[in-house]
């Protein structure tokens, strides 16, 4: 019997079918869309990129996108790139802007909205990423997730 390698179809459906199974023996808390970035891409706008973001239908300041579940364990972000950031590995839950993601860079001067902060340690090292969650005109959903979040974490540490 002659071996024939999978096809790229069958390749990406026994992923799909992975990944879906990984996803649901996890219990999904809350599910959204994201914009994400570090806050190195975000201190590295010019003032271009800047201005450019105060335009009417232009999109918050942002460098990836993705589709963002929250799990008893971790914080996952999948799309063109993919994050996962278990709980245990937060250092800091902030919603608001700083002097990193600064109020100027938004429409409105952030009236609607705020960016939720997170900082999380990878081993020895601190990384931190803005996120903007199924933002609308009118807003976000990054109070919600703030709230959640602070939650889950401070009855972690209860325990």
């Amino acid at each position: 019997m002659k071996y024939t390698a999978p096809t790229l179809t069958q390749k990406v459906a026994f992923v799909v079918i992975n990944y879906y199974t990984y996803i649901t023996t996890m219990q999904i808390l809350q599910i959204g869309k994201a914009m994400w970035s570090y806050d190195y891409e975000i201190a590295a706008l010019t003032l271009v990129d800047e201005a450019g973001a105060l335009f009417s239908l232009t999109p918050p300041p942002h460098h990836r996108e993705g589709e963002i579940l929250l799990t008893n364990a971790s914080l996952v972000i999948d799309g063109y790139n993919y994050l996962n950031i278990p709980l245990n590995s937060l250092e800091q839950v902030y919603l608001g802007f700083d002097e990193i993601y600064k109020r100027s860079l938004v429409k409105n001067n952030g009236m609607f909205w705020q960016p939720l902060r997170l900082r999380y340690k990878v081993g020895n090292d601190t990384h931190i990423v803005y996120i903007i969650v199924d933002h609308t005109f009118w807003g976000t959903k990054n109070q919600q997730w703030f709230n959640t979040l602070k939650q889950m974490l401070a009855d972690k540490e209860e325990l």
